[in-house]
Protein backbone atom coordinates (compact mmCIF):
# COMPACT_ATOMS: atom_id res chain seq x y z
CA UNK A 1 0.00 0.00 0.00
CA UNK A 2 2.74 2.06 0.90
CA UNK A 3 4.69 1.97 -2.34
CA UNK A 4 1.29 2.53 -4.22
CA UNK A 5 1.28 5.72 -2.26
CA UNK A 6 4.63 6.68 -2.82
CA UNK A 7 4.03 6.00 -6.72
CA UNK A 8 1.26 7.69 -6.96
CA UNK A 9 2.85 10.76 -4.76
CA UNK A 10 5.85 10.70 -7.24
CA UNK A 11 3.83 10.81 -10.47
CA UNK A 12 1.67 13.99 -9.41
CA UNK A 13 4.96 15.60 -8.34
CA UNK A 14 6.74 14.41 -11.78
CA UNK A 15 3.66 15.66 -13.93
CA UNK A 16 3.87 18.96 -12.06
CA UNK A 17 6.86 19.59 -13.21
CA UNK A 18 6.72 19.02 -16.65
CA UNK A 19 3.10 20.92 -16.97
CA UNK A 20 5.18 24.12 -15.61
CA UNK A 21 7.92 23.49 -18.71
CA UNK A 22 4.88 23.37 -21.27
CA UNK A 23 3.45 26.37 -23.15
CA UNK A 24 0.16 26.07 -21.97
CA UNK A 25 -1.47 23.94 -19.20
CA UNK A 26 -4.64 23.82 -16.93
CA UNK A 27 -5.12 24.58 -13.84
CA UNK A 28 -8.65 24.82 -12.22
CA UNK A 29 -10.45 24.41 -15.27
CA UNK A 30 -8.41 27.29 -16.94
CA UNK A 31 -6.17 27.22 -20.18
CA UNK A 32 -3.22 29.20 -18.96
CA UNK A 33 -0.40 30.56 -21.05
CA UNK A 34 3.08 30.44 -19.14
CA UNK A 35 4.34 33.13 -21.80
CA UNK A 36 3.89 37.07 -21.08
CA UNK A 37 1.13 38.52 -21.42
CA UNK A 38 -0.45 35.33 -20.09
CA UNK A 39 -4.21 34.81 -20.54
CA UNK A 40 -5.10 34.59 -16.46
CA UNK A 41 -8.66 36.69 -15.76
CA UNK A 42 -8.47 39.67 -13.93
CA UNK A 43 -11.02 41.49 -11.96
CA UNK A 44 -10.80 44.95 -11.15
CA UNK A 45 -10.57 46.48 -7.68
CA UNK A 46 -14.39 46.59 -7.41
CA UNK A 47 -15.06 43.80 -9.56
CA UNK A 48 -17.30 45.04 -11.56
CA UNK A 49 -15.32 44.10 -14.70
CA UNK A 50 -13.86 41.07 -15.61
CA UNK A 51 -10.64 41.31 -17.75
CA UNK A 52 -7.76 39.12 -18.97
CA UNK A 53 -4.57 39.84 -18.63
CA UNK A 54 -3.31 39.10 -22.45
CA UNK A 55 -5.57 43.20 -22.83
CA UNK A 56 -4.48 44.29 -19.40
CA UNK A 57 -0.90 43.46 -19.99
CA UNK A 58 -1.20 43.71 -24.09
CA UNK A 59 1.51 45.60 -25.52
CA UNK A 60 0.60 48.66 -27.22
CA UNK A 61 1.46 49.44 -30.91
CA UNK A 62 2.19 52.76 -30.11
CA UNK A 63 3.54 54.33 -27.54
CA UNK A 64 5.52 50.80 -26.25
CA UNK A 65 6.97 51.18 -23.00
CA UNK A 66 7.85 48.70 -19.79
CA UNK A 67 5.57 47.39 -18.26
CA UNK A 68 6.02 46.96 -14.01
CA UNK A 69 4.04 44.23 -12.53
CA UNK A 70 3.78 44.40 -8.41
CA UNK A 71 2.52 41.05 -6.85
CA UNK A 72 1.30 41.49 -3.03
CA UNK A 73 -1.47 40.36 0.01
CA UNK A 74 -3.32 42.58 1.91
CA UNK A 75 -1.69 40.51 4.88
CA UNK A 76 1.70 41.43 3.60
CA UNK A 77 3.52 44.24 5.32
CA UNK A 78 6.40 44.31 3.22
CA UNK A 79 3.93 44.62 0.40
CA UNK A 80 2.13 47.50 1.92
CA UNK A 81 5.81 49.16 2.33
CA UNK A 82 6.80 48.62 -1.31
CA UNK A 83 3.58 49.98 -2.16
CA UNK A 84 3.41 53.04 -0.05
CA UNK A 85 7.20 53.61 -1.80
CA UNK A 86 5.82 53.36 -5.02
CA UNK A 87 3.07 55.65 -4.60
CA UNK A 88 5.34 58.14 -2.59
CA UNK A 89 7.72 58.23 -5.97
CA UNK A 90 5.07 57.56 -8.69
CA UNK A 91 4.37 61.20 -9.71
CA UNK A 92 8.08 61.84 -10.06
CA UNK A 93 8.61 58.62 -11.85
CA UNK A 94 6.47 59.33 -14.45
CA UNK A 95 7.56 62.82 -15.16
CA UNK A 96 11.09 60.82 -16.13
CA UNK A 97 10.23 57.90 -17.94
CA UNK A 98 7.12 56.47 -20.01
CA UNK A 99 6.56 53.11 -18.16
CA UNK A 100 3.06 51.25 -16.62
CA UNK A 101 2.95 50.16 -13.31
CA UNK A 102 0.34 47.96 -11.92
CA UNK A 103 0.24 45.96 -8.63
CA UNK A 104 -1.78 42.36 -8.98
CA UNK A 105 -3.14 41.09 -5.68
CA UNK A 106 -3.05 36.94 -4.98
CA UNK A 107 -5.07 37.25 -2.10
CA UNK A 108 -7.43 34.74 -1.43
CA UNK A 109 -11.36 35.13 -2.76
CA UNK A 110 -12.20 36.21 1.58
CA UNK A 111 -9.67 38.83 1.37
CA UNK A 112 -11.02 40.39 -1.83
CA UNK A 113 -12.96 43.55 -0.03
CA UNK A 114 -10.06 44.69 1.72
CA UNK A 115 -8.30 44.83 -1.71
CA UNK A 116 -9.93 47.47 -2.65
CA UNK A 117 -10.09 49.52 1.06
CA UNK A 118 -6.49 49.95 0.83
CA UNK A 119 -6.07 50.93 -2.38
CA UNK A 120 -8.81 53.63 -1.66
CA UNK A 121 -7.28 54.34 1.79
CA UNK A 122 -3.63 54.51 0.43
CA UNK A 123 -4.89 56.30 -2.81
CA UNK A 124 -2.22 54.04 -5.13
CA UNK A 125 -1.97 56.01 -7.96
CA UNK A 126 -1.52 53.19 -10.52
CA UNK A 127 -3.54 50.13 -11.67
CA UNK A 128 -4.37 47.40 -9.20
CA UNK A 129 -5.83 44.12 -10.21
CA UNK A 130 -6.64 41.09 -8.18
CA UNK A 131 -5.70 37.53 -9.62
CA UNK A 132 -9.34 35.88 -8.12
CA UNK A 133 -7.80 32.58 -9.32
CA UNK A 134 -4.17 33.06 -8.46
CA UNK A 135 -2.92 31.40 -11.53
CA UNK A 136 0.28 34.18 -11.78
CA UNK A 137 1.93 31.77 -8.71
CA UNK A 138 2.25 29.09 -11.48
CA UNK A 139 3.40 31.38 -14.83
CA UNK A 140 5.65 33.53 -13.12
CA UNK A 141 9.65 32.84 -13.77
CA UNK A 142 11.90 32.09 -10.54
CA UNK A 143 10.13 29.58 -9.13
CA UNK A 144 6.46 31.36 -9.12
CA UNK A 145 5.29 33.89 -6.25
CA UNK A 146 6.67 31.89 -3.71
CA UNK A 147 7.42 35.15 -1.08
CA UNK A 148 5.96 38.19 -1.60
CA UNK A 149 6.13 41.12 -2.73
CA UNK A 150 7.81 39.84 -5.83
CA UNK A 151 8.44 42.99 -8.88
CA UNK A 152 9.01 41.59 -12.44
CA UNK A 153 9.63 44.34 -15.13
CA UNK A 154 8.73 43.23 -19.15
CA UNK A 155 10.75 45.26 -21.81
CA UNK A 156 8.58 47.02 -24.22
CA UNK A 157 8.83 43.64 -26.60
CA UNK A 158 7.02 41.97 -23.73
CA UNK A 159 10.57 40.27 -22.15
CA UNK A 160 10.98 39.93 -18.66
CA UNK A 161 14.49 42.61 -17.62
CA UNK A 162 14.33 42.78 -14.21
CA UNK A 163 12.88 40.59 -11.04
CA UNK A 164 13.03 41.30 -7.36
CA UNK A 165 11.76 39.53 -4.35
CA UNK A 166 11.12 41.00 -0.99
CA UNK A 167 11.48 44.86 0.08
CA UNK A 168 13.83 46.56 1.61
CA UNK A 169 13.99 50.54 1.60
CA UNK A 170 15.82 51.94 -1.26
CA UNK A 171 14.83 48.72 -3.58
CA UNK A 172 12.56 51.01 -5.13
CA UNK A 173 15.84 53.08 -6.73
CA UNK A 174 17.28 49.74 -8.47
CA UNK A 175 13.77 49.44 -9.34
CA UNK A 176 13.22 52.84 -11.02
CA UNK A 177 17.17 52.95 -12.19
CA UNK A 178 16.09 49.84 -14.23
CA UNK A 179 12.98 51.31 -15.54
CA UNK A 180 15.36 53.89 -16.94
CA UNK A 181 17.77 51.70 -18.78
CA UNK A 182 14.45 50.22 -20.29
CA UNK A 183 13.45 53.75 -21.86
Amino acid sequence: MKIYLLLGAFTLLTGAAVAQKSIIYTQSNQKVDTVFPYNIPLLDIDSTVEMNSREVLAIPKKGQKPTVIAFWLTTCMPCHRELATYTANYAEWQKKADFRLMAISIDFPHRFRKIAEIVREKQFPFEVYWDRDRLFRSVMPYGGLNGLPQVFIFDKDGKLAYHHKGFRPGDEQALFAKILELQ
